[in-house]
């Protein structure tokens, strides 16, 4: 009965994280101007994310209330996911802001710079692995997972660089656009933050360890 709650519970967060996925693969497309793209999906999947949260945080609550033994690891994983499925809704937060700011640019056809589809599709690569390391308990593939956020910093920095090089050159109107583009930019870099957090707590889980990265 334990462990098929436990199961049961990751479950519940592995098909969180794959929602969230969801959002930041149409939040990526809608920044590539794919016309299939749709606002709207990604506006339905948060609040379904927002509950699916709740629901999590609900049932470890429950489960650690019902004062069962559990093993050192059970209790991490507990404890665990309710911060695990914090972090995914507010990535679904973020997407959802990120959409809405590439909805726009494409209904004014202003240009998207390419590094934010970019960083979008490292961010949902890098939640699958996560996800995967999650369910299977494969914490050796932690650290490379971490590894991946420098290259979502390193495309953060450069285009907030890029967009900031002359935006006192700018009309009103593009400058307005490239400051929505920076928040763009903060909120997907935001959003590797949170991946990185959550595969941080996967590895927790797992050796009962703080993760540290080798000097």
């Amino acid at each position: 009965m334990r462990t098929e709650a436990i199961t049961l519970l990751k479950e519940d967060v592995l098909a969180l994280g794959q929602m969230v996925n969801r959002s930041v693969t149409e939040m990526a497309l809608l920044l590539e101007k794919n016309p299939a793209a749709r606002l709207s999906f990604v506006e339905d999947q948060e609040e379904t994310i927002n509950v699916s949260c709740q629901q999590i945080e609900e049932r470890c609550l429950d489960l650690l209330m019902e004062r069962q033994a559990f093993s050192p690891q059970e209790i991490r994983t507990l404890v665990a996911s309710i911060i695990i499925a914090a972090k995914f809704e507010r990535m679904g937060d973020h997407a959802n802001r990120v959409a809405r700011i590439a909805q726009w640019a494409a209904e004014d056809t202003i240009d998207i710079p390419p590094e934010l589809a970019e960083m979008a599709h490292v961010v949902r690569r890098t939640v699958e692995d996560v996800l995967l390391c999650f369910v299977s308990d494969a914490i050796d593939k932690v650290p490379q997972i971490i590894q991946s956020d420098n290259r979502i910093d390193y495309l953060h920095d450069f285009l907030s660089k890029r967009l900031l090089s002359d935006l006192g050159e700018q009309d009103h109107a593009q400058a307005q656009m490239r400051a929505q583009f920076l928040f763009c930019a903060r909120f997907i870099e935001r959003m590797g933050d949170a991946a990185t957090s959550v595969a941080k707590r996967v590895f927790f889980i797992g050796t009962g360890t703080r993760f540290k990265a080798e000097e």
